[in-house]
């Protein structure tokens, strides 16, 4: 078998290929399990940080991907707008994409952003009952009808998007009423779920459990399989569409991120630099982007701060691990209940996609 990178590619070097920037930690919501904090301090990205991580990932690596996050990102947006004109006339073979709540994405604005050509994923975390409590606006009011109308915007521009759902204890169960939704809204392409990790605002008891975290996706890979039987949009889910590519190319995932794989960077609105954008403690430091000789060891602090994390032995013997790719290292880091919640929904797509194979 061939060994693929982090993003499923050949890996043939070792080089930056992810970019994350936090080009706010502003924001409209307040989520109750934001591990970022989003809203608490208001902090914008300027135009020399911005420039600085782009020049510096166009001179390490000639393709990578650029990820706008925060806060919310499109509170930021000239930045992006800029951002994206600079690396185009860089002449930088950068893909864009942007994590939204999609609350302000007026039909003007997702115009705009199909003009730019940036790829969008939406958080969204079930219907109004649950995502209303899980992700409301500052004033508490609850953000649902908001962000599907910016989704319905986002439609009628002709982008298709991904939804991110942060599994917790309040959502798990409706799950698959959350892949009738995203089935409805028809321009949703798939869904990503993300286990709760108790750091910022999140809080363990907040997590679900392994057990439910099993049942209740089983639940919705079957309806999501009922609606596209019946005619209704093929809702896909990111990981299972990841191991249909190992498998149907012979292929072996070798890790189970850019972090894992030493190839990404995360820059914070002040130029602070980490591996990884769940893991900015201290010790995940990396230095400013503005300072002189940033660039010179950097190759070595990834692999650094890559080392801190104590990888469970039972993943790196597990003969899934090939197509599993390994636990989250953030996850690993900030908990290890964690590890089971990952692995019991691992477990769940290996199974689904190797029957299907078969």
């Amino acid at each position: 078998m061939q060994i693929t990178s982090a993003d499923g590619c050949c890996d043939q070097e070792c080089c930056l290929k992810s970019l994350v920037l936090w080009v706010t930690t502003d924001c409209n919501l307040r989520c109750r399990y934001c591990y970022a904090r989003g809203g608490e301090e208001r902090a914008y990205m300027d135009w020399p940080v911005a420039r600085r991580a782009i020049d510096l990932m166009a001179d390490q690596s000639d393709r990578f991907k650029v990820q706008f996050a925060g806060g919310e990102p499109l509170m930021n947006f000239d930045l992006i707008e800029r951002i994206v004109s600079y690396s185009n006339d860089l002449g930088a073979k950068a893909g864009f994409q942007l994590q939204t709540n999609a609350t302000l994405i007026s039909p003007s604005l997702a115009c705009r952003l199909r003009e730019l050509d940036i790829r969008i994923g939406v958080s969204l975390d079930g219907l109004p009952k649950v995502n209303d409590v899980l992700r409301p606006f500052a004033s508490e009011r609850g953000s649902t009808g908001s962000v599907v109308s910016g989704l319905r915007n986002l439609a009628a521009a002709g982008i298709r998007v991904g939804l991110t759902c942060v599994l917790t204890s309040a959502n798990i169960e409706g799950l698959p009423s959350l892949v009738e939704l995203a089935s409805y809204l028809g321009n949703v392409e798939g869904i990503t779920l993300d286990p709760l990790r108790p750091v910022g605002r999140g809080k363990q008891l907040m997590a679900p459990s392994p057990t439910q975290a099993s049942r209740y996706l089983k639940e919705a890979i079957v309806r999501a399989e009922e609606i596209a039987k019946i005619g209704g949009h093929n809702l896909k889910f990111r990981e299972i569409e990841r191991m249909r590519y190992i498998i149907s190319r012979g292929l072996m995932r070798q890790h189970h991120c850019y972090f894992d794989a030493c190839q990404s960077l995360m820059i914070k609105p002040n130029g602070d630099a980490y591996p990884c954008a769940s893991l900015c403690q201290p010790e995940f430091g990396l230095g400013n982007i503005l300072d002189n000789g940033f660039r010179g060891d950097l190759q070595d602090e990834l692999m650094r701060t890559s080392g801190l994390i104590d990888r469970p032995h039972r993943c790196k013997k597990c003969p899934d691990r090939w197509l599993c790719g390994g636990p989250c290292p953030a996850g690993v880091f900030s908990s290890r209940d964690n590890l089971e919640i990952e692995c019991a929904i691992k477990k769940v797509f290996i199974e689904h996609i190797t029957e299907k194979v078969q």
